[in-house]
């Protein structure tokens, strides 16, 4: 237990610093967000037309469309502009429970790759590396990768992503070997 604990909060001040690191200091994920001059007009034109916090994407058909409203709709679409907006009526945040609950986060994904790790009889380094990549490279996949696949997403997004689960899973795969390897 006491392995694991300790195991699990160095493993997640590892994950925590690396997420500081590429978006504060490496700039990894700067060209995810795009600047427009017109923003705040952008901002008031959303701002008077949307009423409920959410996200939107537009066009797109009205909640009670049918089956063939809906094809129409995507005919006509095609070639032609849209977006995507996750719109909130009032910016509020708390940057101290945000960190706490993305450090919480990094605890969980190293306790469950801790437990999965845990079940290899002869665990080396290298075979703990490679699980924590494919462990990182599952959930990439799963999330980053597919919103690009359905959603035309920016490659920008899905590349810093992907660096990131890279850099963080090989941090995590190498760590977790030296540690469970040597206090077994």
């Amino acid at each position: 237990m006491k392995k694991w604990l300790l195991g699990s909060l160095i493993g997640a001040i590892l994950l925590f610093a690396w997420q500081f690191l590429s978006w504060a200091v490496l700039g990894l994920h700067d060209k995810e967000y795009k600047y427009s001059p017109a923003q705040d007009q952008v901002i008031s034109a959303v701002s008077s037309a949307l009423k409920e916090d959410g996200q939107y994407m537009m066009p797109t058909a009205a909640p009670n469309a049918t089956t063939a409203d809906k094809e129409k709709l995507m005919t006509e679409m095609e070639g032609k502009p849209y977006v995507m907006i996750n719109y909130r009526s009032g910016y509020h945040f708390d940057m101290t429970m945000a960190m706490i609950r993305a450090f919480l986060v990094d605890v969980v994904i190293v306790v469950l790759a801790i437990y999965v790790l845990s079940g290899h009889a002869n665990l080396t380094m290298g075979t703990a590396w490679a699980v924590s990549l494919a462990f990182g490279f599952i959930a990439w996949l799963w999330y980053p990768y597919t919103q690009h696949i359905w959603f035309q997403s920016a490659i920008e997004v899905i590349t810093g992503a992907l660096m990131d689960w890279f850099v963080v899973y090989s941090l995590l795969g190498l760590w977790l070997g030296f540690w469970l390897k040597r206090n077994p």
